[in-house]
C-alpha cells in the first residue's frame, strides 16, 4: 500500500531482532556486573560522603545509615538513677542455720 517492496520489511525486522539480541547480551553483562550486595555505612559528616564517592568509582552500591536516630534519643530501657538514691551498704541476710559470736 505504502510502495515499498515488501522484502524491505523483512529486511528492517531482522534488523530490529539482530539489535534487540545483542542489547539484551549487553544488559545481562551489565546486571552481572552490577549485582553487589548494598553496603550500609554510618553517616557521617564529610567522610561518608568521600567513602561513597571512592565506592560508585569502583561500582560497590553503598547507602549512609544515620547513627543517631529517634529511637536512639528518646528510648532508655533503663531509667536513670541520681546519685543521691545509690547507698553503698551490704543488706543483712538472716541465716537460721548459723549461730553468731
Amino acid at each position: 500500500m505504502c510502495g515499498y517492496p515488501p522484502w524491505s520489511f523483512s529486511k528492517v525486522r531482522r534488523q530490529m531482532e539482530f539489535k534487540g539480541d545483542k542489547r539484551k547480551k549487553k544488559n545481562k553483562k551489565q546486571e552481572a556486573s552490577v549485582k553487589r550486595p548494598m553496603i550500609v555505612i554510618p553517616y557521617l559528616k564529610k567522610v561518608s560522603e568521600a567513602t561513597v564517592r571512592i565506592m560508585k568509582k569502583h561500582n560497590v552500591p553503598v547507602a549512609m545509615k544515620p547513627w543517631k536516630t529517634l529511637k536512639y534519643l528518646l528510648v532508655h530501657a533503663k531509667d536513670k538513677q541520681d546519685k543521691e538514691d545509690i547507698t553503698e551498704c551490704v543488706y543483712k541476710v538472716p541465716c537460721a542455720n548459723w549461730d553468731e559470736t
